[in-house]
């Protein structure tokens, strides 16, 4: 039995938490824990509400209410959203306790005592107008990375860097705009330089972080550390625990990463066993710690925090931080400052949806090892056809054939049948080793896909048996292999959906849902007799108007006429394996733009990325951008659809990346996908000349007159204004540039 310590990361008490927080760090760790509890471990997860930040600050001012009246509103309002939410805190606390404060203070005089903290008097801003020194939020200006104008003075939103208020841009007080001043004041100081070589050595071992988080601290050891403030001042806070220093408190980064130590410390206290802390921090004890942070705490999880924890010594150091990226709205980071959405807030979400819909659209958008975009289509598209269709229609359909049919008991399976006979048994087995693999690397998406899989694969099997036309041991042997898959599905599930695989457990007719030491249960059949519980759906479909309400306006219909096609030359840069999608790469498209265009394409059964890297392609560029597996793609590859394969389409020899075809322009407007699919596009050869002029193309064993002088024999592509039209236009480039096929394909065959 493993010993597991999960701290997750504290949200700020000035707002309600969003689906951006819930997908990067907060479900994640709760999903881990679960997991951990269900295998049998011992599982430590903390986290709470970080109370002391300058958010904080700010929202009271614009309120004009005290901080501890904002605190206290939105501590009370993440707490309950938690709670609906079904997370397994062991505890959720806050930065505004008796016990965090002293630990605080505790660990502040260790670093000052082994030499690790140091007083410093330096330039700190100043607004004039308010005769005060300004915290880090109420300073903002011109980030010193990447230039984005509207940087805080403690990191920028933008490229998620640490920034040194001395070196912003156009330095201004957030809330009145006047140019901030420097003036001299005392603080302390971590000595971060002087960790350096300890750190380093810890990041040198990390060989099993994600690649993106280990290249982070890295780079911040190549750039070298420095010496950063710990204090700031303010009056709202952690109080320094010296004489002479009643104006200023701690830094809340500071005071919130002690805050994984301090609620383990008010846990033990709260469960009567006031050492039991130590089981989770000693640095002797067989303990594995995890931090679930998102993008923009990567350096202070990895790089702050185990420097912190060595200066004091003693104590665990990070065995991992699984952090993730940023999701996006309309390109734009889910910020609760910044974030006009309003339905992205958890709060209006839990109006509108179940907890485990929600949970489960946040573990697929999870941004894992990239940014992705949040897109308010695909989530009611992921309700509907994979937790209603596919799994939640499973349920419905197994359970029902055995209430109605087997008396409603499980049945028993045929004479001779054992768990360990038959495919059934080989395949679950397989996918719990699977799945079992991804969760214990923190791989959390690909233990879900691989879940997911078995959902299919299970929905496969069931079709194909059609036990409601069998009879006898056919379909007593169906019904009951079916029931095992249900009951693995619900424990692999169940970290992601904790409700409804409490209610498959229920249907089955288990008394309690999965719980500790029951992960590999997944491996043993129902009972054979055992009564099933009542059945019902397991996700119940609602009406749509019962979803999030759209913030924009409804569009205006698209003019009338043909949909333009602004096709454009193209070249493949890159090519990237998507990440939650077996028949999915990533590319990045030459078209003659200041940037690439990233583009989303059903390719991987037919072209290696070897085969795509360097190839010339035809885009259409003029496709509205759509979230595809939850990556944003900017137009689409065309191809010719081939039996089992697509053929891409190719410009001429020549044709320079980012030329349009004829009769198109950048000025097109944008089309939908709709649209696209209305256009006929086919593959024809040219057969000969007109009689009225022009060319004869077949396209199918029917000819199509198209203008111009083609050559007879080519390949090429035509549009005609509507199926079966004896008139089109060829897609072209120029005179005698046709976009064709690249392999010899049939004439009649569907571009799309």
């Amino acid at each position: 039995m493993a010993r597991i310590f999960v701290g997750i990361a504290w949200p700020y008490a000035n707002g309600p938490f969003h689906i951006g927080h819930l997908a990067g760090a907060y479900l994640p760790g709760d999903m881990f824990a679960r997991y951990h509890r269900l295998r049998g471990d011992e599982v430590l997860m903390v986290s709470g509400s970080d109370m002391h930040g300058t958010p904080t600050l700010v929202t009271a001012e614009k309120e004009g209410v005290t901080p501890a009246e904002i605190a206290g509103r939105y501590d009370a309002v993440n707490r309950a959203a938690f709670e609906k939410l079904g997370f397994s805190f062991d505890l959720f606390t806050s930065t505004h306790t008796l016990v965090h404060e002293r630990t605080v203070q505790e660990v502040f005089l260790a670093l000052l005592e082994h030499g690790f903290v140091h007083r410093r008097t330096e330039e700190g801003a100043y607004c004039p107008k308010h005769r005060r020194f300004l915290p880090d939020r109420y300073l903002v200006g011109t980030c010193p990375h990447c230039g984005f104008e509207s940087a805080r003075g403690d990191e920028c939103d933008h490229c998620g860097r640490p920034v040194e208020p001395r070196k912003l841009g156009s330095p201004r007080c957030s809330l009145c705009s006047t140019p901030a001043e420097f003036r001299p004041s005392e603080h302390f100081y971590l000595e971060l330089d002087r960790l350096q070589p300890q750190l380093s050595d810890y990041i040198g071992r990390q060989k099993h972080w994600r690649a993106g988080t280990l290249r982070v601290a890295e780079n911040f050891l190549t750039e070298g550390l420095h010496p950063t403030p710990i204090t700031r001042d303010l009056e709202w806070g952690v109080p320094i625990p010296l004489d002479g220093y009643d104006s200023k408190r701690f830094y809340v980064w500071f005071d919130a990463v002690i805050g994984y130590l301090s609620a383990s410390k008010e846990w033990a206290i709260r469960s009567g066993r006031p050492e039991a802390w130590h089981r989770y921090w000693d640095d002797r004890e067989p303990v594995r710690q995890f931090y679930f942070v998102g993008k923009d705490n990567k350096f202070f999880h990895t790089i702050i925090w185990p420097g912190m924890l060595l200066g004091v010594g003693g104590l665990q150091l990070p065995y991992d931080v699984p952090a993730n990226e940023w999701l996006l709205i309309e390109g734009e980071k889910v910020s609760k400052s910044r974030t006009g959405d309003v339905n992205a807030f958890v709060p209006s979400l839990l109006e509108h949806f179940a907890p485990d819909v929600i949970r489960f659209y946040a573990a697929l958008l999870a941004p894992q090892n990239h940014d992705t975009e949040l897109d308010w289509a695909e989530f009611q598209k992921v309700r509907d056809e994979i937790l209603a269709n596919q799994y939640g229609n499973l349920v419905q359909r197994t359970l029902v054939l055995v209430r109605d049919k087997c008396s409603g008991k499980v049945p028993t399976p045929p004479e001779g049948w054992g768990p360990g006979h038959g495919a059934v048994g080989e395949r679950i087995r397989s996918a719990h080793a699977r799945i079992t693999e991804e969760y214990e690397h923190v791989r959390l998406k690909e233990a879900l896909d691989a879940a997911l899989e078995e959902v299919r694969e299970a929905n496969r099997r069931f079709h194909d048996a059609q036990p409601w036309r069998s009879e006898g041991p056919d379909r007593s042997q169906t019904l009951y292999e079916t029931l095992w898959r249900l009951k693995a599905l619900a424990t692999w599930l169940s970290p992601v959906l904790p409700f409804s695989s409490a209610e498959v457990f229920r249907m089955l007719g288990f008394p309690d849902p999965p719980g500790p030491g029951d992960w590999d249960r997944a491996l043993e059949p129902v009972p054979p007799g055992q009564t099933l519980g009542r059945v019902q759906p397991l996700f119940p479909r609602t009406a749509p108007s019962s979803g999030p309400a759209p913030v924009a306006t409804a569009l205006p219909p698209p003019p009338a006429g043909p949909p333009p096609l602004a096709a454009q030359a193209g070249v493949v840069r890159s090519v990237a394996v998507h990440p939650s999608a077996d028949k999915l790469y990533i590319l990045e498209l030459d078209i003659g733009e200041e940037h690439p265009r990233t583009v989303v394409a059903g390719l991987r059964s037919s072209y290696t990325p070897e085969q795509l890297a360097g190839r010339r392609v035809v885009l259409l560029g003029n496709l509205a951008p759509r979230t595809i597996r939850r990556m944003t793609s900017q137009g689409m590859v065309l191809a010719v659809d081939h039996g089992d394969r697509a053929v891409l389409l190719a410009p001429p020899e020549g044709v320079a990346p980012g030329t349009f075809v004829a009769g198109s322009s950048p000025a097109d407007r944008t089309i939908s996908y709709d649209e696209f699919a209305s256009i006929p596009l086919v593959v024809a050869q040219v057969t000969g000349p007109a009689p009225q002029g022009g060319r004869i193309v077949d396209v199918g064993g029917r000819p199509v007159t198209v203008p111009g002088d083609w050559t007879t024999g080519t390949l090429v592509v035509v549009r005609l204004p509507m199926s079966g039209a004896d008139v089109g236009e060829l897609l072209a480039f120029g005179p005698g540039q046709p976009a064709v096929p690249s392999e010899t394909v049939e004439p009649g065959a569907k571009v799309r």
